[in-house]
């Protein structure tokens, strides 16, 4: 009977030990949504070889959109991560320097789809009702249409910042800038690699 009774205290203490530390986790934890639209800042043309390639014109209007992960390191300092769809389209134009065209090549929409899983540190500034923050880290696209690229995987790094405003304990509303550059190539013949700069907004909700 006894050792039936410490097992049961020994049960009752295990699951609340548990439940405590799996509480302190998710009170270090917020998700949220955010919606970015992006400037490409990428490379004006970019060579297959010496003669020929494309010209580019970064006439649209992009946007990224997604999920994210923010996990309370210290006080102020977090990790996150997110996973977002992301267009980078643009107009091209195939030239070649060798080549007699009879007619001239019209401009094509090139169209670049991503899945964007960012892994980022972000440091807060005066941790009052309203914050700065600054976010460095790594970004890794995955291509969705891979007719168009090389590499279907591709790495770059994200710099970025913005302000945060409390609009309750657990509620916080974000406003964000970043700054992307591609590390691998999209194209194993040229160098062409992506750039961007964004300007974004977000929520998020502590858990």
């Amino acid at each position: 009977m006894k050792t039936k009774k410490a097992l049961l205290i020994f049960g009752i203490l295990l699951f609340y030990t548990i439940g405590i530390n799996a509480q302190e986790t998710l009170d270090k934890l917020r998700i949220g949504l955010s919606s970015s639209i992006e400037n490409n800042l990428s490379s004006e043309s970019f060579a297959f070889d010496k003669y020929t390639g494309y010209s580019a014109n970064y006439n649209k209007t992009n946007y990224r959109f997604g999920l994210n992960f923010e996990y309370d390191l210290k006080e102020n300092i977090s990790i996150n991560t997110s996973i977002n769809y992301s267009n980078k389209d643009f107009t091209g134009t195939y030239y070649c320097a060798v080549c007699d065209f009879s007619v001239p090549p019209s401009p094509q929409e090139i169209d670049f789809r991503f899945i964007e899983v960012p892994l980022t540190l972000k440091y807060y500034f005066l941790p009052n009702k309203i914050r700065l923050f600054g976010e460095f880290g790594l970004n890794n696209l995955f291509s969705l249409n891979k007719e168009v690229t090389d590499n279907s995987y591709i790495l770059g790094i994200k710099l970025g910042g913005g302000i945060e405003y409390n609009l309750t304990k657990k509620i916080a509303l974000q406003l964000n800038i970043d700054y992307n550059n591609s590390i691998s190539k999209l194209y194993k013949e040229s160098d062409f690699k992506l750039k961007s700069f964004a300007f974004g907004i977000g929520i998020m909700k502590r858990i």
